[in-house]
């Protein structure tokens, strides 16, 4: 067979922070391990400075200014891919693949890299029209949510590829199981979260919150600022009252997993702790995004999640919505032990293997829908 090449195409889009890039991470991961020959990250200055050194050995990254127009971003593609492209396409000369990861990719893009002898991976979070072989749709439950194929074949691949997890995650994660019944550790996550808005709201509801009478509670904070954040000073002051709550910054603005498996409830927006959180079964508080009044994939996720949505601030009721929903969060023992298993069926934490099984390799005999991440028997799970 010859070799199977592959490129993966993401940079920021606004309002996303580091979700494409951290899908495109996940993705190398993925593909390095599953035995794809020759891998190359293709992004814009940011992103490459971003990845470079969280990439698998091997990958290369090549740089794409983000200022191109689309008919002069794949012209790029083609000329980097035309010597691979096969005279016969079959199982022993593969087309080389081309991942998209995010919402700029139009369906004329993706009809010039598919003329050119190009197999088009789309993975974005909202519906519409596509000319790839694949679509990628990054919701654990419902239909296509208006996707329209328009070469007639496409193929929609179904799962929990929002904000995956890279196989280091995983392995941290799969060792720890459970959560305690009540709260006494909280993380914010800010990358996406209007910190001018939220921070001091959530300072505050955690500095009045009152236990039931038999329960010692100690609470600390810990703010997970994303590579966009202000500095960690700013992000405290930001935060405002906490009462006797202590207050820490992790240190990594881009790897919190430890800080993540400590705590036992997450206010979170989305982006690279979201699944992370799902996975471990912590308990999550869902958060606006900055900007986004009405957004597609937070509704979904707050349809489906049992974490009952954040009260607007400047509603009349505000405080005693607030109040009510912070006692059932953080001491409900019944509640939390059904998001802790909400958590473990809704992740799809190996989507990145999946995908790169099914798109590269042909290989969908492996459901592709839920998984239950802590089953051992999972037949991937033993060769993390």
């Amino acid at each position: 067979m010859s070799e199977l090449r592959a490129w993966i195409r993401a940079q920021r889009e606004q309002g996303y922070g580091t979700l494409h890039l951290y899908r495109a991470l996940a993705l190398a991961e993925a593909a390095i391990k599953e035995g794809i020959n020759k891998l190359t990250v293709v992004t814009d200055d940011d992103g490459a400075e971003f990845l470079r050194d969280q990439l698998p050995d091997g990958v290369e990254i090549e740089v794409i200014s983000g200022s191109l127009t689309q008919e002069q971003e794949s012209a790029r593609f083609i000329d980097m891919t035309k010597e691979f492209v096969p005279s016969r396409v079959d199982s022993r000369h593969p087309r080389p693949l081309v991942y998209l990861c995010g919402h700029k990719y139009e369906a004329e893009y993706q009809r010039r890299l598919w003329k050119a002898g190009i197999e088009v991976v789309v993975i974005a979070d909202e519906g519409q029209p596509t000319f790839a072989d694949y679509y990628v749709i990054p919701k654990p439950y419902g239909g296509e949510l208006g996707v329209k194929s328009i070469s007639g074949y496409t193929r929609f691949l179904r799962g929990g590829h929002y904000a995956p997890l890279t196989i280091r995650a995983m392995k941290g994660i799969y060792q720890h199981h459970d959560h305690r019944t009540f709260a006494e550790h909280f993380s914010i996550a800010t990358e996406n979260l209007d910190t001018d808005k939220w921070l001091p709201v959530i300072g505050e509801a955690i500095g009045q919150l009152k236990p039931p009478v038999d329960r010692e509670y100690n609470p600390s904070i810990m703010l997970l600022p994303g590579v966009d954040c202000p500095s960690d000073e700013e992000l405290r002051q930001k935060l405002g009252h906490t009462g006797s709550a202590k207050v820490d910054v992790a240190g990594g603005r881009r790897d919190q997993v430890k800080e993540l498996v400590d705590t036992d409830v997450l206010f979170a927006a989305d982006g690279s702790l979201l699944q992370q959180a799902l996975a471990i079964g912590t308990v999550r508080v869902a958060l606006p995004r900055r900007g986004e009044e009405h957004d597609q994939m937070y509704d979904h996720l707050i349809r489906r999640e049992a974490s009952p949505k954040m009260p607007d601030p400047i509603s009349n009721d505000f405080k005693d919505r607030m109040d009510e929903m912070m006692r059932r969060v953080c001491f409900d023992a019944s509640w939390r032990r059904g998001q802790n298993r909400i958590g473990q069926y809704l992740c799809d934490g190996i989507g990145s293997i999946r995908i790169i099984r099914q798109t590269a390799f042909k290989v969908y005999a492996t459901p592709q829908n839920l998984i239950r991440f802590f089953e051992m028997g999972d037949p991937l799970i033993p060769n993390l």
